[in-house]
């Protein structure tokens, strides 16, 4: 097809895609002209003025020649920067094509069932008290001397001692001694049967 068109309009496409080649690719630095404003003075009017204009005796507003603001972009330029901000960034792309799993992990165990540990069934503390002898009186029972810490009980049976023990009898050379809080019977050997 192009084998048919004419040199000149060869020559003019090239030209053409010459010129919106430099248009897209040099930056943005068109000037423009705008007038001053009318508060500057007369001298200074009328040495900024052309000389002919001057000595017509005709005020004319100076010209300042000021770089065109940023928001005037050709179109090309705004094309091509919107059809870059179209393209897809890498760690998108990079996201797209990840590997993904199917595997799920198991929900955890179910925490081991609670052992309900009974409360050790309550004792009697140790007797605090030693056998120290006994004494058979005439015609009376028999009395066993007990001692505990610095104390001396002589006891006999059916007593109680500091309201917390009972002496109950003897049997086999034992003391049978009651813990009256538990009701725990307890022994303390006296050698006599």
């Amino acid at each position: 097809m192009l084998g048919k068109i004419t040199l000149r309009t060869k020559a003019l496409i090239g030209v053409a895609v010459a010129c919106a080649g430099y248009i897209i690719m040099t930056p943005d630095a068109s000037q423009t002209i705008e007038p001053t404003r009318s508060g500057t003075s007369s001298g200074a009017a009328s040495r900024s003025a052309a000389p002919g204009a001057a000595a017509s005796g005709a005020t004319t507003a100076s010209r300042v020649i000021q770089p065109a603001p940023a928001s005037r972009k050709s179109s090309l330029i705004k094309a091509f920067s919107s059809a870059s901000e179209r393209i897809v960034m890498d760690s998108a792309a990079a996201d797209l094509f990840a590997p993904h799993s199917w595997y799920v992990a198991p929900p955890p165990p179910p925490p081991a069932p609670v052992v309900y540990q009974p409360p050790p069934v309550p004792t009697a503390p140790p007797l605090p008290f030693a056998f120290m002898g006994s004494f058979r009186a005439e015609g009376g029972g028999e009395i066993y001397y007990l001692t505990a810490r610095d104390r001396v009980y002589d006891v006999k049976v059916g007593d109680t001692l500091d309201n917390t023990y009972s002496v109950d009898g003897v049997k086999s050379g034992q003391l049978l001694l009651t813990y009256m809080p538990l009701k725990i019977q307890q022994s303390i050997a006296v050698g006599d049967e």
